[in-house]
C-alpha cells in the first residue's frame, strides 16, 4: 500500500511534452488548466516550455536517464582500476626485487659450499 507521500513520477512521451507545450505557447492556453488536463506538475511544464525556448523541440527530447550519474560512476570506476593498476605495478616491482634477492642468497650459499 502506497504511502500518500509517495508518487510515482509519470514518464512524458516527446509527442506529449510537444503538444502541451503548442497548446500554451501557440494556443495561449493557461498554464494551469493544461497542468490539470494532462495531470502534470505546474513546474514540470515550466520546465518544458524553458527547455523549448532555449533548444526548440530538441530540448523536449529525453535526456538519457542517469546520464550524469553514469559518467560519475564511470570516473569512479576508472580511478578504481588506476588504483589497482598501481598496486599490481607495485606488487610486481616487490617481486622482481624478490627474485633477484633469492638469486643473491642462492649465489651466496653455492659459494659458501665451494669453499668448503
Amino acid at each position: 500500500m502506497k504511502n500518500k507521500n509517495e508518487t510515482r513520477k509519470k514518464q512524458s512521451s516527446f509527442e506529449e511534452k510537444c503538444r502541451v507545450v503548442q497548446e500554451i505557447l501557440e494556443q495561449g492556453r493557461h498554464k494551469k488548466d493544461v497542468a490539470e488536463d494532462y495531470q502534470i506538475h505546474i513546474n514540470t511544464i515550466n520546465n518544458w516550455i524553458r527547455a523549448y525556448k532555449e533548444k526548440g523541440v530538441n530540448g523536449l527530447r529525453s535526456a538519457v536517464k542517469g546520464a550524469k550519474s553514469d559518467d560519475r560512476k564511470t570516473q569512479s570506476e576508472l580511478d578504481r582500476l588506476r588504483e589497482i593498476e598501481k598496486k599490481y605495478n607495485e606488487q610486481m616491482k616487490e617481486i622482481e626485487i624478490l627474485k633477484k634477492f633469492q638469486a643473491f642468497l642462492k649465489e651466496n650459499e653455492n659459494k659458501k659450499h665451494m669453499k668448503r
